[in-house]
């Protein structure tokens, strides 16, 4: 999913995220990595624009929780991503529905 928006020099910027899992009336964005790392700045910038606390990876590591706060570049400001991000093996992706049941009402 590319999403665009502009700033007020009216430039475009792009970001692009995997997936965007609909539950309810929660929205969060899933990003897939391919191996053990990769950047999160398309995750960040969704987060950001969106207002979401919430976002899943998944990836090659063991299953995992932690808290992002970071300083991003959104257009041509620096914005903080501050949110909850729940890794979890590929293997895991057919038990998505599962997952965002059991976390969905702590982190909306």
């Amino acid at each position: 999913m590319f999403q665009q928006w502009n700033d007020l020099q009216n430039k475009i910027y792009y970001y692009g995220i995997d997936f965007v899992f609909s539950r309810g009336n929660r929205i969060i964005p899933v990003e897939v990595k391919a191996g053990k790392s990769g950047s999160l700045k398309s995750l960040q910038q969704f987060v950001i624009k969106k207002n979401k606390r919430f976002a899943i990876r998944f990836d090659l590591n063991k299953p995992s929780m932690q808290e992002i706060k970071h300083i991003t570049r959104v257009g041509t400001n620096n914005q903080k991503a501050d949110f909850i991000l729940l890794s979890l093996p590929l293997y895991l992706v057919e038990n998505l529905t599962t997952i965002v049941d059991i976390f969905r009402d702590s982190y909306s």
